[in-house]
């Protein structure tokens, strides 16, 4: 069978605890080399993992194992100057979200990839879980009917860390917005097939010390005329939140709890109920829900298998990256003007 070479940079953090693990996992992957900036880090790293070499510079990397693709897991404000460092060795490559710290930076390397006909792909993994795949279809079908209003709960407690790149607006170019509101964006587009048109937002740092926001409620209408909630915390202990993505149509509703995140878990509560006359009462029926329960995927194995597979089609879809684009587009008028 042949394999894609991958090269890491950027070896610790997600990469380590989510990236590397499903690479090594997918049967068209093989993982030559990693590189970190802390030199121990990528030793560290490699030996845990039992790959072969490790640096600490990405060109000398890149010039020593030739990788058909890079996967990147870095601090945002690197994220164009790596990406287009892996495309001048011709490597595809697979690089965590957000895609850059603004939609100016998105669109040149977008375009530089499609120029040269190699695949970019950014990881938006909530796509893949079982239950967000379930809603999909069950939309396409009409379950729901027209929607009509989402809502979407996500947070985790995120304290002031020294060191810690997300903590600096300058290294990920903003707080829960760019870390969690991203993933909640490209979720509403990837469940429902529409996409955010215009939004308005308030954000603050309410808690901690740091520069970036931890507080965000963004308010939004879509293209297709739906408006939704999307509201990220990093002020709200694990424990005391589950996160929540509620879609509600004309013919039924869908509630998914803790979904939301690294791990194909939670359940998605479904109700159909057709309403036809107007119940001046609004006593609420006491309707049935079915519920639905995640199947336990690994959404990072899932995602890099898609990548290979496409890889070794010879082809290249440019979709999500596109979207990524549109999402940053998204972040830069709620940090211009929001409140």
């Amino acid at each position: 069978m042949k394999k894609i070479n991958w090269c890491v940079i950027g070896a610790g953090g997600i990469a380590d605890r989510r990236g590397i693990p499903a690479l090594l996992q997918d049967l068209s992957s093989r993982i030559t080399a990693v590189m970190d900036m802390n030199a121990e880090v990528a030793k560290a790293v490699a030996e845990k993992y039992g790959i072969e070499r490790y640096y600490s510079d990405e060109r000398e990397m890149l010039e020593s194992e030739k990788p058909d693709a890079v996967y990147i897991a870095t601090p945002v404000k690197v994220h164009v100057q790596q990406a287009m460092l892996a495309l001048s060795f011709g490597a595809h490559v697979f690089m965590e979200k957000p895609i850059a710290m603004n939609a100016g930076e998105a669109k040149k390397l977008l375009d530089a990839f499609s120029k040269k006909g190699k695949q970019l792909t950014i990881g938006y993994m909530m796509g893949y879980h079982s239950l967000h795949k379930k809603a999909r279809n069950m939309i396409e079908k009409g379950r729901i009917g027209q929607i009509t209003s989402v809502r979407m709960f996500f947070s985790c407690w995120y304290p002031e860390i020294k060191g810690a790149w997300r903590q600096k607006k300058a290294l990920g170019g903003g707080g829960c917005i760019m870390d969690l509101a991203v993933h909640c964006m490209e979720l509403f587009s990837k469940v429902t097939g529409d996409e955010i048109a215009s939004c308005r937002s308030f954000y603050s740092t309410e808690t901690f010390g740091y520069e970036v926001e931890d507080s965000a409620v963004i308010a939004f209408r879509s293209a297709a005329g739906t408006q939704g909630v999307i509201q990220v915390n990093f002020n709200i202990p694990d424990d005391c939140a589950v996160s929540r993505l509620e879609i509600y149509g004309t013919r039924g509703s869908m509630v998914l709890t803790g979904t939301l995140g690294q791990e194909d878990c939670g359940k998605m509560q479904f109700i159909s109920s057709a309403q036809t006359d107007y119940e001046a009462a609004q006593v609420r029926s006491t309707v049935k829900p079915v519920n639905y329960y995640a199947k336990g995927k690994n959404l990072y194995l899932e995602q890099f298998a898609d990548f290979t597979k496409l890889l070794l089609s010879g082809k290249t879809d440019y979709s999500n990256a596109v979207r990524a684009m549109k999402i940053q587009e998204t972040c830069d008028e709620i940090y211009k003007t929001g409140m």
